[in-house]
């Protein structure tokens, strides 16, 4: 079984390299945009919503080159080879990979987060249960809401 340890990570100065730019990269750069904007997007398609919205976008296919002086990627492809493609050249440069939607060759996962302002709760599953974390963050940003 993978286990994940929950973490924050340092991302100031750090790219980010999502491969792909349809709904699946979509949900994940929603995410990770509430912390930077220093985001690659690498697809031959890339959806509308992620124009204009000051990120790097690439529109082409994905070479082993492209991982070139990122910090973290996502592979958020709707083609499994390509994800795993991905991750074995990711490893080889030792950067850290999400292969979205499968724990299995994930190097690390993203919780459901709730942040406002400077504070963030992250709630995870381990990637086993995804939507009990969203739901249990659901629950606790009701409860913070409420508070105010």
């Amino acid at each position: 079984m993978k286990v994940f340890l929950p973490v924050n990570v340092r991302i100031d100065d750090k790219k980010i390299l999502f491969v792909g730019g349809g709904n699946i990269a979509m949900h994940k750069i929603q995410t990770v945009e509430l912390y930077t904007r220093n985001i690659t997007v690498v697809a031959p398609e890339i959806h509308d919503e992620l124009k204009g919205r000051g990120f790097e976008l690439v529109c082409k296919e994905y070479e082993e080159g492209d991982l070139d002086g990122f910090f973290l990627v996502y592979a958020a492809t709707d083609s499994i080879e390509v994800n795993r493609r991905i991750k074995k050249d990711a490893a080889a440069r030792g950067i850290m990979v999400n292969v979205v939607d499968n724990r299995e060759l994930s190097d690390f996962i993203s919780p459901a987060i709730f942040k406002e302002e400077e504070m963030t709760v992250a709630i995870s599953s381990n990637g086993q249960n995804v939507k009990k974390a969203v739901a249990w963050r659901n629950r606790i940003r009701e409860v913070l809401e409420k508070r105010e």
